[in-house]
């Protein structure tokens, strides 16, 4: 059995019935009365023998009855309680998270502030292999140099004291930059920062460039700081190009006078 949707043609077939009729009796399911029930396609048939109405009319506009799903069960006292003890247990890891990874910002902030992570200044395998290619490479052409003396043991040591003189150079300009990279960050450690605000920006060049200024006490002397790194940082960079070319331009304003006088 089929069961199909009701629509107004059926409800005006199944109206012309007699009242006595036997379909509205022992017809099961019984009739349907709105547009809302369903009918049975047997149900159908028989109508349209009792009625002026053909099968084919009556199945006009009909289609497959789908039963609507149950409505929502009304949720109970447990399972709202579980939820919300949920919801918090979610929500508690979820802060706990966020702590953490807060946590691990400010700690790496303030690594690279002591200078823990970045001064590491190890020796790295490209570096050896540098250091090798430059002392073999140089070996080697001291040999090829000295191709046409016929002695091949002083060819050999001459190749060899050109090695040891180059291991030598390169081994001291590497220690000469760490030494010069660890005064630098000792420097910049033992400066004391203090920002002072000298102006208000007010969109001009030089002006902008007094207003965000630092000033740093070292040893009872204070230095005006431009940035902030071993390196230095963008204002300290801008600070030094503002510097040349006011110099620049000072020391031709001086030559111009003294080309006139």
């Amino acid at each position: 059995m089929v069961l199909l949707t009701t629509t107004p043609t059926i409800l005006h077939a199944v109206s012309l019935l007699p009242p006595s009729s036997s379909l509205r009796t022992t017809t099961s399911p019984p009739l349907p009365t709105s547009t809302d029930t369903p009918i049975p396609h047997t149900t159908l048939i028989t109508l349209s023998k009792h009625t002026t109405y053909t099968l084919n009319t009556l199945l006009r506009g009909t289609k497959p009855y789908h039963q609507p799903p149950p409505p929502r069960p009304t949720p109970t006292p447990e399972y709202k309680a579980l939820m919300a003890k949920l919801r918090e247990a979610e929500d508690h890891k979820t802060y706990q998270r966020m702590i953490q990874q807060h946590e691990e910002i400010s700690a790496q902030a303030q690594g690279v502030e002591a200078g823990q992570p970045e001064e590491k200044d190890d020796i790295s395998p490209s570096l050896v292999l540098n250091i090798l290619l430059s002392i073999v490479m140089c070996a080697g052409v001291a040999f090829h140099l000295t191709r046409w003396w016929p002695n091949a043991g002083v060819r050999v040591l001459v190749s060899l004291g050109a090695a040891v003189v180059v291991g030598v150079a390169e081994v001291v300009v590497y220690s000469a930059y760490l030494r010069k990279v660890d005064e630098s960050r000792r420097r910049e450690r033992g400066m004391r920062e203090k920002k002072v605000v000298i102006g208000e920006y007010t969109g001009d060049t030089n002006e902008g460039i007094e207003a965000w200024g630092e000033k740093r006490e070292i040893e009872g002397e204070t230095i005006e700081v431009w940035g902030k790194g071993v390196h230095g940082g963008m204002r300290r960079r801008v600070r030094e190009k503002w510097e040349r070319e006011q110099d620049q331009d000072q020391a031709q304003e001086q030559e111009q006078k003294s080309s006139k006088t």
